[in-house]
């Protein structure tokens, strides 16, 4: 049964037991101030309810923030592995330049090396590297 009906039904039963007047007002005061109490209990677990909600849904972003972080860190982790096998391959020479470093390709020193070959070679030095 809703708030509004019971006061219906207890309007209706005071009325009946011939409260009137004075005893009536103040019945419908305390019956008022009861239902702004509800409402603003109801009102107060609503915010925190959202609240909690807004919590759950920054966390899950932080969460999902924090994945990506951490994919994009083993995806370069695993480039500098593969550049590493290149470089032990000989497919790949490091310049130094002041404090950065260039690669460059070398498969062009290495004509006679077939392609398939150097795969391998790749592929072994980066399975060791892992």
């Amino acid at each position: 049964m809703t708030t509004r009906e019971e006061i219906v039904q207890q309007a209706d039963l005071f009325k009946l037991l011939g409260y009137r007047g004075e005893k009536w007002e103040e019945f419908l005061k305390q019956e008022f101030k009861l239902l702004v109490e509800r409402v603003a209990k109801k009102e107060e677990l609503e915010r925190v309810v959202k609240k909690e909600e807004a919590e759950r849904i920054a966390k899950k972003e932080d969460a999902e923030r924090a994945a990506k972080i951490e994919l994009e860190k083993m995806r370069l982790e695993i480039e500098m592995k593969m550049l590493q096998a290149k470089i032990q391959a000989g497919l790949v020479k490091e310049e130094s330049v002041g404090n950065t470093s260039r690669f460059s390709d070398a498969s062009a020193k290495h004509p006679k090396l077939p392609h398939s070959r150097t795969e391998k070679t790749i592929s072994i030095y980066l399975v060791d590297a892992i």
